[in-house]
């Protein structure tokens, strides 16, 4: 009947080795998951997932434990994340709990997702029944009123606004539930650093990590259609520039990369391009630094476009917390500084971006391929590489 929302101010972008870790969990279990845990989004609380016996519990930053084992563990490890205090835990069904285990809202509902800037999307417990926003409390704050899918599509809070989709056209709500931004986009994501990435003209054909398509969708299988173009748009709806590009990631620290024909570069808020298309793959800047890659090797460039670390990993994450995980394929990872040196002095087999302080690992058992099956010993570290909680699976 719907579909969940992932438009939302998701920080974890699919880099390859986050693909890497989806696809050799998939190989394990039958179905493409993370092997490991952690919070993907910015705005989740700081409240980490572990699991014991089949159910799921939750420590806080310095490993103790808030919630013990005794959720329902469900969703992979895609999902799971506390927001504004409260975690959804019902599959979608929108029950939620807060910090301490304890059941908070129940109100029948048929869908409910994650919360973002006090408000969750949620559907009504009706036939033909429409998506609307509730408080922390349970109650529709923006009344039931957007179709769902196939009719229409919508989406989380982020800086203060929604993208709704009906009638194959997105706009703009803000928390009252009011357009801020007309409905004339073939496409729009979630706004990050004050602009959003749409597509604004078509028919045309979208081809992304997430399913593929022709836009508009009642466009006929029989017409041929180019490649989608996209370009930005502020918090008027005004459009960046002229210009169109071939892909793009989100805008952070005041620039966005950029792909034009088969490379890839970075363009300001005004639509100028700061940094010169010449790259394989690039990433959103992060704590100062962005992942690029050439020649199938991963380093990191400045705000100039120079290397400030060398291409030189199979494998690479943003920077968060002053650390990036970097690696090699099927065997072994490790965290790195800003100046490229490695920063903990353990391998891992897995390991994830850091969040608020911690990050989430598979210790290295030297065994190559070791992490197909996603068992073994896993872990919480902090930024020196100490543990400060661990798990057997």
């Amino acid at each position: 009947m719907s579909r969940k929302p992932n438009r939302t101010g998701q920080k974890w972008r699919t880099t390859p080795l986050v693909i890497l870790l989806m696809v050799v969990s998939a190989s394990a279990v039958g179905e493409s998951d993370y092997t490991i845990w952690i919070p993907r989004s910015p705005t989740a609380d700081a409240l980490y997932r572990f699991i014991k016996d089949g159910n799921a519990g939750y420590i806080d930053a310095t490993g103790k434990v808030l919630i013990p084992p005794t959720l329902p563990y469900w969703g992979g490890n895609g999902g799971g994340e506390f927001h504004d205090g409260l975690l959804e835990i019902d599959v979608g069904g929108g029950v939620y709990v807060d910090r301490s285990g304890r059941k908070v809202i129940d109100k029948g509902l048929y869908r409910g997702w994650d919360f973002s800037e006090g408000l969750a999307t949620a559907l009504e417990k009706k036939e033909g029944g429409k998506w609307g926003y509730i408080n922390t409390t349970g109650e529709f704050a923006i009344s039931p009123r957007f179709p769902s899918h196939p009719d229409g599509y919508v989406s989380s809070f982020a800086e203060g606004l929604a993208a709704i989709e009906t009638g194959e056209r997105v706009g703009y709500i803000d928390q009252s539930g009011s357009f801020v931004i007309a409905q004339k986009f073939l496409e729009g994501h979630s706004f990050h650093d004050g602009m959003a990435r749409v597509v604004a003209e078509g028919p045309c054909v979208y081809l992304r990590p997430e399913p593929g398509g022709i836009l508009p969708r009642s466009t006929t299988a029989s017409q041929t259609v180019p490649s989608c173009k996209y370009t930005f748009i502020d918090k008027t709806g005004s459009i960046l520039s002229p210009q169109r590009y071939d892909d793009a990631g989100s805008f952070s620290e005041g620039v966005a990369p950029v792909r034009i024909g088969e490379v890839w570069g970075y363009v300001d808020k005004q639509g100028r391009t700061v940094i010169s298309p010449k790259f394989d793959t690039a990433a959103p800047f992060s704590d100062g630094l962005a992942l690029v890659s050439e020649k199938h090797l991963y380093g990191y460039i400045d705000h100039s476009g120079a290397y400030v670390i060398r291409p030189q990993f199979e494998y690479g994450e943003d920077f968060a917390d002053g650390l990036a995980v970097v690696g090699e394929p099927l065997y072994r990872c490790w965290y790195i500084d800003h100046r490229g040196n490695r920063a903990i002095p353990d391998d891992f087999a897995i390991a994830s971006p850091f969040f608020k302080g911690i990050a989430h690992v598979k210790l290295f058992s030297g065994i190559r391929n070791d992490k197909v099956w996603g068992r073994g010993s896993f872990a919480y570290v902090d930024r020196t590489g100490k543990i400060i909680f661990s798990e057997e699976r």
